[in-house]
């Protein structure tokens, strides 16, 4: 007979960080090597959905359980956000394409809620220096963070509310560039230097933001754990 898992909320600290470990072997290190050997054979891009992936390893890492919902719905069951961004494999050879943290609205209320949202969790899984997987979770509260609110406003007022007016534009997406690959950059950008100034948003500013979980893959191909302070 089958054993029946852990519910989440029964594991300690301890347990759930060893269990990132082994999601993102499983889900990321391992499962990339095994489609770059696909690649090789059938010339076909290998870039693996993390999406999901990054939606177990935020529970993980707090403990809060997911709504139960497959597809659209809430991320969690305290009614967070997450939202991830997947550098590997994702650049083209000259280095474009980078991933971004879009924030989709199809009407005003859901673009004004934003700042009113109590907890966004953005996942960044790239590379190290090194060229090896590096993931990275930081927990952010819009509405408490300054440089964040001020540039959305911004936003919605220049951009975002005069497309939702515009009956051939369904929606309008605020968009986030995370910290960059193989770098050690600790903010996330937005503007272009036409529309908006280019902004850098720090991701690590008390106590509207921190960094609350990361991992990278050691010389030996293994994910370990750096920090884990949900």
């Amino acid at each position: 007979m089958n054993k029946r898992p852990p519910k989440l909320a029964t594991l300690s600290p301890k347990e759930r960080s060893r269990l990132t470990m082994q999601l993102l072997q499983e889900q990321v290190v391992d499962q990339r090597q095994r489609l770059h050997s696909w690649r090789d054979i059938t010339e076909q891009p290998a870039q693996i959905d993390t999406g999901y992936v990054a939606q177990h390893l935020v529970s993980l890492v707090t403990a809060i359980p997911g709504a139960g919902m497959r597809g659209k719905g809430l991320d969690l069951i305290d009614g967070s956000e997450i939202k991830s961004a997947n550098f590997l494999d994702a650049l083209d050879k000259r280095g474009a394409k980078a991933p971004r943290w879009n924030f989709l609205a199809r009407n005003e209320a859901d673009m004004e809620a934003f700042l009113g949202r109590e907890t966004l969790y953005l996942v960044s899984l790239d590379q190290t220096t090194g060229g090896r997987v590096r993931a990275r979770v930081w927990r952010l509260f819009p509405g408490q963070h300054e440089a964040l609110a001020a540039r959305y406003r911004e936003w919605m007022k220049k951009k975002g509310k005069p497309k939702l007016s515009d009956p051939r534009r369904p929606d309008a997406n605020f968009q986030l560039f995370p910290p960059r690959n193989q770098t050690d950059d600790d903010y996330a950008r937005h503007g272009n230097g036409h529309d908006f100034e280019r902004l850098q948003i720090t991701l690590e500013v008390e106590p509207a933001s921190r960094k609350i979980y990361q991992a990278e893959e050691d010389a030996q191909g293994q994910i370990q754990v750096l920090r884990f302070a949900p």
